[in-house]
């Protein structure tokens, strides 16, 4: 079992495996499994198991990657997103869960997931006594957030404690409103792990040649990517990457050799897209807002490459 010293310094994404929400039936599942078991022999151990993602198949990819790449369990760090996209009742939660044991072959999740959502519909207390059973019972290691608020972090946490090992948050280089908010710092403060998803908003940062990106990607002869991620990174955050393209992974986790100077880090930790304001933000997925999780899809429609 590895915690938080043995991570990489990247993990895996799951979205887009098999698929997005629903199952995509031409897709090169073959491709991805490789994809994946690369990533896994580079050194990459980190993993997000997520059965809303093409309706359950995205699972069956990570799971024969794994099964591919030889990585023993114990070396690898596999966590579980519950959502509620059609669960309904608590044992729905369950058997979601075991059926994830069942399928990696294993006794116990290193973490269990949740957004905030679920903890409305399916009652605070409610998931409270089911992750603390399944932390008794030694079926889990941790749990963690996805997409939570600054005061349901803190109450978690408050409940948890060094039990509550991630949080999984959008955060980018142009969509900082996670930090803003004093969310990832909070998490920074109480050694609860920043894990950003879409940090390089599918290359469309890149696209974007922001002159501090530029500037930065030619003084050190790297990507832009490469840049954002060792950036992320040096944070002490560990950013979610999903590629199908081995040069493309190859080059994200050499992304993770090398290192910028305080200077240069400190001009991106300051910088700011100009005019951006944060909107207000549904984070119940009531309909009132924006959903924090289409931020980084957002952006485009509100900020226009010119």
């Amino acid at each position: 079992m590895i915690g938080k010293a043995g991570l990489s310094k990247i993990g895996i994404g799951a979205w887009g495996l098999g698929g997005l929400a629903e199952r995509n039936p031409e897709n090169d599942d073959n491709k991805q499994i490789d994809a994946v078991c690369h990533s896994l022999q580079k050194g990459v151990n980190f993993l997000e198991i997520n059965f809303w993602n093409s309706q359950g198949h995205s699972v069956e990819i990570l799971r024969q990657a794994i099964k591919k790449s030889g990585v023993p369990h114990e070396n690898l760090f596999l966590i579980q997103s519950i959502y509620n996209y059609n669960l309904e009742t608590i044992k729905d939660i369950e058997s979601e869960f075991h059926l994830a044991l069942e399928k990696f072959e294993t006794k116990q999740m290193d973490s269990l997931q949740f957004n905030l959502p679920s903890f409305k519909k399916f009652g605070f207390d409610n998931l409270v006594r089911l992750i603390e059973r399944y932390l008794t019972e030694n079926k889990i290691r941790y749990t963690s957030l996805t997409n939570s608020n600054l005061e349901h972090l803190k109450r978690c946490h408050k409940i948890f404690k060094d039990r509550l090992f991630s949080h999984e948050l959008c955060f980018n280089f142009e969509v900082r409103v996670n930090e803003d908010l004093g969310i990832s710092r909070y998490a920074d403060g109480k050694n609860i792990l920043n894990v950003p998803y879409q940090p390089l908003r599918r290359n469309r940062t890149a696209q974007r040649n922001w002159p501090l990106l530029v500037e930065l990607a030619g003084k050190y002869g790297k990507s832009q990517n490469q840049i954002i991620l060792n950036w992320i990174v040096s944070k002490g955050y560990l950013p979610l990457v999903k590629s199908e393209n081995i040069n493309h992974i190859n080059e994200n986790v050499s992304a993770l050799e090398f290192k910028m100077e305080k200077e240069d880090l400190d001009r991106l930790n300051a910088f700011r897209v100009p005019s951006y304001k944060i909107p207000d933000i549904d984070w119940y997925l009531e309909g009132k807002g924006t959903k924090i999780h289409i931020l980084p899809n957002e952006f485009d429609s509100l900020y226009p490459i010119n």
